[in-house]
């Protein structure tokens, strides 16, 4: 039996490292920030193309060392590991769940509003709201695709996974309460764009209820085919 593996902190991450209450605890903010404090005091630009490669390469080696002396710690030798040695799983179609149906029918729907305002003056009253939706769109549908894609893989033990599942939700549920309340101020400050914006809400709320209930529900559980066309046209409603 495979020894199991602890998640890192990091998997719940959305990415937003000004807005964080995290920063003093994570290490990649602390190392990021000491890189380019380090470039600057040196008389270098950190955006500099030729910079930024460098620094990648270093990250990537940290990276290496990193995994390597966890897989020591973990009495996992890389090394001597062959092919009949890596357990093998089956990867999960996430396409069968109905969160993730829906919170890529959001994504798609959400993006089709981003596209159409492309070129809309957005008024500072709503700047941080629509960061947070555009943030968001593509944030939730990825966060949603790793929770699924962990359903039944025994890599991590029950702690762990849980740990793991409880960390991803989280950071949904974080992108779903921004998105809908960005949204919800979108509403006055856009009202062209009511309709296609309800539709979104209706989308979020579909999505927030599908987690309460059952996130391992999968599509046509239930004799439907949920989330193959999730969006509700609330004008119709």
């Amino acid at each position: 039996m495979p020894k199991k593996n602890k998640p890192l902190s990091f998997n719940y991450c959305d990415y937003r490292c000004e807005r964080c209450s995290e920063q003093d605890n994570c290490r990649v903010y602390k190392d990021d920030k000491e890189r380019v404090l380090e470039h600057y005091t040196q008389g270098e630009d950190p955006h500099d193309p030729k910079i930024f490669f460098n620094d990648l390469k270093e990250i990537f080696e940290n990276t290496e060392k990193m995994i390597r002396e966890i897989a020591k710690k973990e009495g996992i030798s890389l090394d001597e590991m062959q092919d009949g040695e890596v357990q093998e799983y089956k990867p999960v179609d996430p396409k069968e769940y109905v969160i993730y149906r829906y919170a890529q029918q959001y994504c798609r729907d959400a993006h089709a509003l981003i596209e159409g305002l492309e070129k809309t003056e957005i008024s500072d009253a709503i700047a941080e709201d629509w960061g947070d939706f555009v943030w968001y769109h593509t944030l939730i549908p990825a966060k949603v695709a790793r929770l699924v894609s962990g359903f039944g893989n025994d890599f991590l033990d029950e702690e762990s996974r849980k740990m793991e599942e409880t960390g991803t939700l989280q950071v949904i549920r974080k992108g779903l309460a921004l998105s809908q309340q960005a949204l919800k101020n979108m509403l006055n400050e856009l009202p062209d764009e009511f309709y296609d914006i309800a539709d979104l809400l209706e989308l979020l709320s579909r999505l927030e209820k599908q987690i309460d209930a059952d996130i391992h529900q999968k599509v046509g559980a239930t004799g439907d085919d949920r989330g193959e066309d999730a969006k509700k046209d609330s004008r119709n409603s």
